[in-house]
C-alpha cells in the first residue's frame, strides 16, 4: 500500500481528515495502519476525536468558556484546561460528531477543529426564540411561567449522521402541550412542524436540565415520571417508552449513553454511592454496576453533580470547582481538573473534520462589527485542544471582516 511508505507526518494529516467510519475501515484493511493507530503514543500526541473533551459554557452577565480533556486516571496526558471569559451570554444546545449547536446573538452550527460555521435563521422556530429571548407568562409552551433559559435547552435535540456522505445535521425541538407532544425540525435551511403528534395518557413534563440522548437513530427525552419519549429524525416517528424508577430525594441523576455500545444509561448517585442502570428491551432500568462515590469533604461541600458518563469514565463536579473522574476499567478515582463552573451543564465533545455544508444560494457575509462572530471564534479556539496555544489569559477575541444580510446563512473558514 502506498501509505506505508509515506512520512509519519503525512500519514497523520491523512488519518485526521478521515471520518471515524473511514478510519475504522483503514484499521481493518491495513495491518501497519492498525498498528500505528493502536500505538499508545498516538492518543496523547494527537488528540483529534481520539481524545474527547468536556466543555462547559456558563452564562450570567458574561460567559465562561471551559474545556477539559476527558481522560481516565491511567492516561498520561496533560490535564491542563482552557477557560476564557467573553462579554456575552452564550448557550450550547448540542454536541454531536464534532459539531456544536450554540447561540451567541445568532444560532450557529460550528466545527471548532476546522473553524467553519454556519449562521442559522432560528426565527422560524416556535421554541428557540422563546429560549434565547426569554419567555412570557402567557407562553403556551411554558404554562407555569418563565424558566431559566438553560433549563429549557433540554427541549432541543441536535443530531449529525456521520455515515452519510453529505454529513447532514438536524435540529429537533420538542413542544410540550399538556399530554400532547409535537416536533419541529430544521436541517439548517428552514423550520417545519412534523406531522407526527404523540399523545400520552398521563401528564408529565420533561425533566429540566436533562439533555436528550441520541441512540440507535432516535432522540430520547426523559420525563418526570421516568418514562421516555423517542423520536426518529429520519422517519419522524415518535413513541412513548414506559419506564419506572424510584430514586430517593437526595439522588443526583444523569441521563446518558455509552460510546459505541450505546445502551441508554441512567446514573443515580448519592453522596455515598453511584449506581449505573441500563435500559433493557423489557423497558426496565437494570442495575449494571455500583461504585463508591468519591470522597468529598462534607464540611466544605456545598453542592455536587454527576456531569458526564461514556462507559469508560464517570465525572463528578464538586462545589462547581473540582472535577473528579472515575475510571471504570481501573476501578479508581482521580482528579480531572479544577475550574470555576457556574453551571453543571457539561457537553462531551469529540473533534472531527466533518464538514458543514450549505446551499450556494444562501451564502452571505458577516458584518465586520458583528461582535458575536468574534466571540464564536474565541469559543472555537478554546475548545480546539489540537492547538497547543494557551488561552487562559486572553481577554478579548479577534475580529474579522465581511458583510451580513439578515435571514441567510454563511459558512466560513479562518486561517489560524
Amino acid at each position: 500500500m502506498i501509505m506505508n511508505g509515506l512520512p509519519l507526518h503525512l500519514i497523520d494529516e491523512i488519518l485526521f481528515r478521515m471520518d471515524p467510519k473511514s478510519m475504522a475501515m483503514m484499521r481493518c484493511t491495513n495491518k501497519s495502519i492498525k498498528s500505528y493507530l493502536t500505538d499508545p503514543r498516538f492518543g496523547p500526541q494527537y488528540p483529534p476525536w481520539v481524545r474527547p473533551n468536556l466543555i462547559n459554557l456558563s452564562s450570567s452577565d458574561r460567559s465562561l468558556v471551559f474545556c477539559q480533556p476527558l481522560v481516565s486516571s491511567c492516561d498520561s496526558v496533560s490535564l491542563e484546561y482552557r477557560a476564557e471569559f467573553i462579554n456575552e451570554q452564550c448557550y450550547i444546545f448540542g454536541s454531536c460528531s464534532g459539531l456544536l449547536l450554540l447561540y451567541i446573538g445568532h444560532l450557529f452550527v460550528a466545527n471548532p477543529l476546522t473553524k467553519k460555521f454556519r449562521i442559522l435563521n432560528h426565527s422560524g422556530s416556535k421554541l428557540l426564540p422563546h429560549i434565547v429571548g426569554g419567555v412570557k407568562k402567557d407562553d403556551p409552551y411554558d404554562p407555569n411561567g418563565p424558566l431559566v433559559r438553560t433549563e429549557r435547552a433540554m427541549c432541543v435535540g441536535f443530531v449529525v449522521d456521520p455515515y452519510r456522505t453529505t454529513k447532514r445535521f438536524k435540529i429537533v425541538c420538542i413542544l410540550e402541550m399538556e399530554t400532547k407532544y409535537r416536533f419541529e425540525i430544521s436541517d439548517g435551511d428552514s423550520w417545519r412542524l412534523s406531522k407526527t403528534t404523540l399523545t400520552t395518557s398521563s401528564k408529565s413534563g420533561l425533566k429540566t436540565r436533562m439533555k436528550p440522548v441520541y441512540v440507535d437513530g432516535n432522540l430520547h427525552w426523559l420525563r418526570n415520571d421516568w418514562s421516555l419519549i423517542a423520536f426518529n429524525p429520519e422517519t419522524e416517528q415518535a413513541r412513548l417508552i414506559p419506564c419506572s424508577f424510584h430514586p430517593t430525594p437526595d439522588t443526583k441523576v444523569l441521563f446518558a449513553a455509552k460510546d459505541k455500545i450505546n445502551p441508554l444509561t441512567l446514573i443515580s448517585g448519592t453522596i455515598k454511592e453511584i449506581s449505573i442502570y441500563t435500559l433493557l428491551g423489557n423497558h426496565k432500568w437494570t442495575l449494571e454496576r455500583q461504585i463508591k462515590n468519591v470522597s468529598m469533604e462534607k464540611t466544605w461541600l456545598k453542592c455536587w453533580y454527576v456531569v458526564a458518563y461514556d462507559g469508560k469514565c464517570l465525572v463528578v463536579l464538586e462545589n462547581n470547582m473540582v472535577l473528579h473522574v472515575y475510571d471504570l476499567e481501573a476501578d479508581s478515582w482521580g482528579v480531572l481538573g479544577t475550574t470555576e463552573c457556574w453551571s453543571e451543564d457539561f457537553y462531551k465533545f469529540t473533534p472531527s473534520y466533518f464538514s458543514i455544508e450549505e446551499d450556494e444560494q444562501t451564502k452571505v457575509n458577516v458584518a465586520s462589527d458583528d461582535q458575536q462572530i468574534s466571540y464564536l471564534t474565541t469559543i472555537m479556539e478554546v475548545i480546539d485542544t489540537t492547538s497547543q496555544r494557551d488561552f487562559t489569559k486572553r481577554t478579548s477575541p479577534r475580529v474579522f471582516t465581511g458583510t451580513y444580510r439578515s435571514g441567510h446563512f454563511r459558512c466560513f473558514q479562518f486561517n489560524m
